[in-house]
């Protein structure tokens, strides 16, 4: 086979305040390590493989890097907030290539195949974690075999869907190799969250696990990896970061788990690991309040952990059990009280919109927050419906979406089960004002205030009298 070409789609563009215009271009705040580790596996399966970021090209870019590899395979990340660009990406793919297979991967591709199939531009798409798939399916399609002994992947046959059995998830991810970077200019990837005393290092995001056994409502990881936890151990994780630093001068990692640290041991493990080899970094990590003791956040400090991100989401516990998290405000109290006792920086993530939620439950968060003192200020989202989650489900049922809203190119809607979404950004507001009151003085200063919904209200029943 020639070569194979794996690619993340262009960024889409947002919307600019002043010219209300979509033409700002998001930062590149995450290295791509999925096709990273696609490519790896590929290459370890005897493959050439070429690996592209587009987030930055234009089209015209775009044809020009497709026209100039020639491959003979190519692959396309899909997410749900860059589903409109991975699939015009395919199109052009198809438009220049017509006889190459085009395969797709990634979590709303595998959600909804069918749609990714339905245009005829993607002949197969990788459902779930791809590395044995993808070296399966290029070994097939370089032999001119049928693929219906390929585990886990769809493609159309005979007019309709065909779904090969599942494959099953791989536990012990340290049969894989490391995620490739020679691709990558590591200087310009940059988290917000990174602090300014942090940003001149090179930095790099590392995944230590895949999966979470949780069942968070709004959450999407427990479907995707088919509800288990599968990790890499304390060596093979230190192994990798080694190599970073030796190769890429890494200094800087956020170990960007959606549940680092589940196991006690392991992650004690991972912290003597970067000790004993005497790696000289600093690095952040996300968890569960639940999932942390003192012992371990004294490692964790002692081996370069400067700040823990927790999912804290709502400080009411009515919010908390509807949106099943699993855990209380006291253990919320705890692992903030032991963080800060261990020298690091707790910081949060919160969530406004879920179902249940009121002025009396966001005041209940605000009163939580100021209690346990996060050492930045917490980032603040509102609820979203994303495939994959049982938050997405109680929305079809209520009505307000439907499998076919994908097929069009809008951005993942607001949940408006209980409000409409200027009640929705004022719930946001009463929240930032009481717990980050420097932002929201950067959101009055552009008008966003409760001034401007008033007059949005009255506006909207000056036109329904109207009407």
């Amino acid at each position: 086979m020639k070569k194979i070409v794996l690619l993340t789609p262009p960024a889409l563009r947002l919307m600019n305040p002043v010219t209300f215009g979509a033409d700002l271009l998001p930062p590149k705040t995450w290295v791509p390590l999925g096709i990273a580790s696609l490519a790896s596996a590929l290459r370890a399966g005897g493959f050439d493989v070429e690996f592209h970021d587009l987030h930055d090209d234009d089209w015209p870019l775009v044809a020009a890097m497709l026209s100039e590899s020639a491959p003979g395979l190519v692959g396309i990340s899909c997410f749900t907030f860059g589903r409109a660009n991975a699939m015009r990406l395919a199109e052009l793919s198809k438009r220049l290539f017509p006889e190459v297979p085009v395969v797709m991967g990634g979590p709303h591709a595998t959600f909804f195949p069918d749609q990714a199939l339905a245009s005829g531009n993607v002949d197969v798409v990788a459902l779930g974690e791809g590395e044995i798939t993808i070296v399966e399916l290029a070994q097939r399609l370089a032999q001119g075999r049928d693929l219906d002994d390929v585990r886990g992947i769809a493609f159309r046959s005979d007019g309709h869907v065909h779904l090969t059995p599942a494959r099953e998830s791989v536990t012990d991810l340290d049969v894989f190799p490391f995620p490739a970077y020679d691709a990558f200019d590591l200087a310009e990837y940059k988290s917000p969250e990174i602090p300014p005393q942090y940003l001149p290092l090179t930095g790099t995001h590392v995944m230590t696990s895949r999966g979470c056994p949780f069942h968070c409502e709004f959450c999407s990881v427990n479907k995707f990896f088919s509800g288990k936890w599968a990790v890499r151990s304390p060596g093979n994780v230190a192994d990798e970061l080694e190599k970073l630093v030796a190769e890429r001068g890494v200094r800087h990692v956020y170990f960007s788990d959606d549940l680092f640290s589940l196991n006690h041991q392991r992650t004690i493990g991972i912290c003597r690991e970067i000790l004993d080899r005497k790696l000289d970094l600093v690095w952040m990590a996300e968890t569960r309040v639940d999932c942390v003791d003192e012992e371990m956040l004294a490692w964790m400090r002692k081996a370069g952990c400067y700040r823990v991100y927790y999912g804290v989401e709502s400080g009411s516990p009515r919010i908390l059990k509807s949106i099943h998290k699993g855990f209380t405000t006291g253990q919320v109290r705890r692992a903030f009280r032991m963080t800060h006792q261990a020298g690091m920086e707790p910081s949060c993530f919160l969530m406004v919109g879920n179902p249940g939620e009121t002025p009396d439950t966001i005041d209940e968060t605000i009163e939580l927050i100021r209690e346990i003192r996060p050492a930045t200020s917490p980032i603040v989202g509102i609820t979203t419906i994303l495939p994959g989650t049982r938050q997405y489900e109680l929305s079809k049922r209520q009505g307000l979406i439907s499998d076919d809203y994908w097929r069009s190119d809008e951005a993942p809607p607001l949940y408006t089960g209980e409000y409409d979404v200027d009640d929705l950004i004022q719930l946001q507001i009463q929240l930032t004002r009481g717990i980050c009151p420097e932002v929201y003085e950067q959101m009055c200063a552009i008008g966003l205030d409760d001034d401007y919904f008033r007059l949005r209200r009255l506006l909207g029943n000056r036109h329904d009298r109207k009407a």
